[in-house]
């Protein structure tokens, strides 16, 4: 495994077209991460679906991914300053990007903390790639 830190941080515009910068961060940590590239495109396509149904619930101005990481698991918190309501909706939970992200994660979670946006927590574990 490379140095990297074991949080990292990105803020984008809530708009569809920064959502590429989003997946471009995860895949690049992903990576670096040694991790199999199934898995880092699974991680790529999870955060795809996760900011879009962000996009799609909560009228926001930005999104925020926090990337965190130990030697088994990939944890991703994508959170908006959106204001969904109620959240999670039987809508969010039932749709399409929901569904997607859970079936390509191993733990997936709606969460919102007091006087915050809506945020969709998700973890991937791994295993190394011998190079």
């Amino acid at each position: 495994m490379t140095d990297l830190p074991t949080a990292v941080f990105v803020e984008v515009p809530a708009t569809p077209g920064s959502v590429r910068v989003l997946r471009n961060v995860v895949a690049g940590v992903a990576a670096r991460l040694d991790m199999p590239i199934d898995q880092i495109e699974d991680v790529r396509l999870a955060v795809t679906e996760a900011a879009s149904l962000l996009l799609d619930e909560a009228e926001a101005t930005v999104i925020r991914m926090t990337i965190g990481r130990d030697a088994a698991a990939l944890e991703v918190t994508l959170s908006s300053d959106g204001d969904a309501d109620p959240w999670p909706s039987e809508r969010a939970l039932a749709s399409w990007p929901w569904l997607v992200v859970k079936g390509l994660t191993d733990e997936i979670r709606a969460e919102r903390s007091d006087g915050e946006g809506p945020s969709i927590r998700f973890t991937k574990r791994h295993e190394r790639v011998d190079r």
